[in-house]
């Protein structure tokens, strides 16, 4: 007979300690039953005091390093009603700006994506700034009265890092340091070679919801059976581990590879896992001895071999026999979630509308490394199983167009399946008998970020 749940001690994944510290369940946090007032997921009220309050004190993911790897390349990222701009600006620097001519305000860049020689020029009256922001060449100087122009430096500079090749902002001109800022996740993914990654595909998608409404689907796996049933053959949906970190920070740990806990016959093999395994390049034949239960070492053994194939055996040697098959999905307060693998990384990302509460925008990146056998097939997330078959000898050396995409078959099979929530999610929150959500403890990494909003709202 099984244990009675223990809310407090939740699931251990790693019983064991197999994945040693990192693995462990984090010390449980009581934030209490209250129901979120639901109110702050579609009030402008709410949305003025979050832009105010929260956005323009946190660090905020940009985007990755790749799109400004060499001199004179940017990339643009539009953030509720501002614009910046985050350019390779030196060998050895990244550097970020508004994107807003102090001429007239007119947005310096337009395109997502660009490489200049020189300078930024404003192409309403040609105003020029150089890649570090400082004032080139005002046209025409000698009509404006000195007065008028002689405060005027250059373009106005935000706080710029890079972390594990992923570029962060912040608009608070003094904040903490990115590193004290991410809290236990240097640590704890230190050995994931997250920055050799690049972007196999880019998608941006506007919601007709919150963007908490949105980022909530992402933070907890107890959706997972009703919503993505193709799972649970090979993976833990309800005994997911949950574990809360200081910050806001939150991580689950989804279990994956071997026939889970609600399959009728756990020595079968799990439906779906050969195709895994065949993804990969592996022989299916070879692993015929397994029970369902222990499947997960033919993909432990499968990468292994995919690594020395592909020039990654030093980088996937450093992590654990459980990070070579798992999903580790960490939130990283408030704009991100990471779905990290050994190979292969999504990242997601959530911001606010510039002027309705109710909607918001996504933007989904897959990254890869880069493949060295040209008969493997990269892994795409975007839809999590065999059927996620991204390029074949994929080497990474050609960033992808981002796709706006206007279909949700362009988001991928598992990601299109939250997407048909979503907007049904916030419609309903903004009825007027719905009196907030009643959250389970496998939806606890929501009460955890709302009460770090909620600290930084000044609320606790």
């Amino acid at each position: 007979m099984n244990k009675p749940y223990d809310f407090k001690t939740g699931y251990q994944v790693y019983p064991d300690n197999s994945s040693g510290e990192l693995g462990k369940k984090a010390p449980y946090v009581d934030h209490g039953t209250e129901r979120p007032d639901p109110k702050r997921y579609y009030s402008k009220e709410e949305a003025d005091l979050e832009w105010h309050m929260l956005w323009k004190k946190v660090w905020i993911f940009a985007g990755v390093a790749q799109d400004a790897g060499d001199v004179g390349s940017y990339f643009k990222l539009d953030f509720g009603k501002e614009s910046f701009i985050i350019v390779r600006s030196a060998v050895d620097r990244v550097q970020a700006f508004y994107n807003v001519c102090p001429h007239r305000g007119n947005r310096l860049v337009h395109n997502d994506f660009g490489r200049l020689s020189k300078n930024f020029q404003c192409t309403f009256h040609g105003w020029k700034f150089n890649l570090d922001g400082t004032l080139n060449e005002i046209h025409d100087a000698h009509t404006f009265r000195k007065e008028v122009i002689a405060d005027v430096e250059g373009l106005v500079e935000v706080k710029c890092e890079i972390w594990k090749g992923m570029v962060f902002i912040n608009m608070d001109p003094n904040p903490e340091p990115l590193l004290d800022y991410l809290g236990v996740l240097p640590e704890h993914v230190a050995n994931y070679p997250l920055e050799k990654m690049r972007v196999m595909k880019d998608i941006e998608w506007h919601w007709d919801a919150n963007w908490k409404t949105a980022i909530e689907a992402f933070v907890e796996f107890y959706h997972a059976d009703a919503t993505h049933p193709e799972v649970i053959p090979f993976s833990s949906t309800t005994e997911t581990q949950y574990d809360l970190y200081d910050k806001g920070i939150s991580r689950m740990i989804i279990t994956f590879g071997a026939s889970g806990p609600k399959n009728p016959d756990r020595n079968a093999i799990p439906p779906g896992m050969e195709g895994m395994i065949a993804l990969y390049r592996g022989n299916p034949e070879d692993y015929k001895h397994l029970k369902g239960y222990e499947y997960n070492k033919a993909m432990i053994d499968t990468r292994k071999k995919w690594a020395q194939r592909n020039g990654w055996e030093a980088e996937l040697a450093k992590l654990t026999d459980d990070q070579l098959t798992d999903d580790w999905n960490y939130h990283v307060f408030p704009t991100i979630t990471l779905n990290i693998f050994a190979d292969s990384m999504l990242i997601q990302t959530f911001r606010p509308h510039a002027t309705d509460p109710c909607k918001s925008v996504y933007q989904v990146f897959t990254m890869c490394l880069p493949l060295k056998d040209p008969l493997q097939h990269s892994f795409d997330i975007n839809s999590y199983g065999p059927e996620g078959l991204g390029p074949q000898g994929w080497d990474g050396s050609v960033r992808p167009k981002r796709i706006y995409a206007k279909e949700l078959v362009e988001l991928g099979s598992v990601l299109s399946q939250d997407a048909i929530n979503v907007p049904l999610v916030q419609q309903g929150i903004q009825s007027d008998v719905f009196k907030g959500s009643r959250l389970g403890e496998s939806e606890n990494r929501v009460r955890h970020y709302l009460a770090e909003i909620d600290r930084y709202l000044g609320r606790r």
